[in-house]
């Protein structure tokens, strides 16, 4: 019996050693533009890479840069954020996707100090195009958000 057991965790360690049954996923880019509605309304564009954390995750850590206009006056801003989705479809099984996500965001407006926000997102995918899929991201955070975004992701992975 003891023999059993210890074929069965050689066979457990060595096949983990040897990633044999690890997908293959590497991280991509992403291009952004957001609006953000709360205190003022903000316009940025932004990019980053989405970062994969196995077959049904995804950390997404983006910069953006825009204008925002409150009170009657433009101001510049700045956002860095880190959201973690956890997707439905990974493997592109139907046309449109489905994922859900939470994370942080620093924000800075001129003339203002950092804020931190956390950050929920819902976020839709449609069909990958000329190596691109385009995205719908709809969330909380700072305000209400609303993003277009593209990635850049393998044709079988999400």
């Amino acid at each position: 019996m003891k023999w059993y057991c210890l074929a069965g965790a050689l066979t457990v360690l060595v096949g983990a050693q040897l990633g044999a049954q690890l997908p293959k996923l590497r991280s991509y880019p992403e291009f952004r533009v957001d609006a953000l509605f709360g205190a003022g309304t903000t316009v940025q564009g932004g990019a980053g890479m989405a970062v994969p954390l196995g077959p049904y995750v995804r950390l997404g850590v983006d910069g953006a840069a825009g204008a925002t206009w409150d009170q009657d006056r433009t101001r510049s801003s700045e956002r860095i954020d880190a959201v973690a989705r956890f997707l439905l479809d990974p493997f592109r099984e139907v046309p449109i996707g489905l994922s859900m996500g939470g994370g942080a965001s620093l924000r800075y407006v001129d003339g203002d100090r950092v804020r931190p926000y956390l950050v929920a997102v819902v976020d839709i995918e449609g069909r990958r195009r000329s190596g691109f899929t385009p995205a719908l991201q709809v969330g909380l955070g700072g305000g209400t958000r609303v993003s277009i975004v593209l990635r850049r992701s393998a044709p079988q992975w999400r």
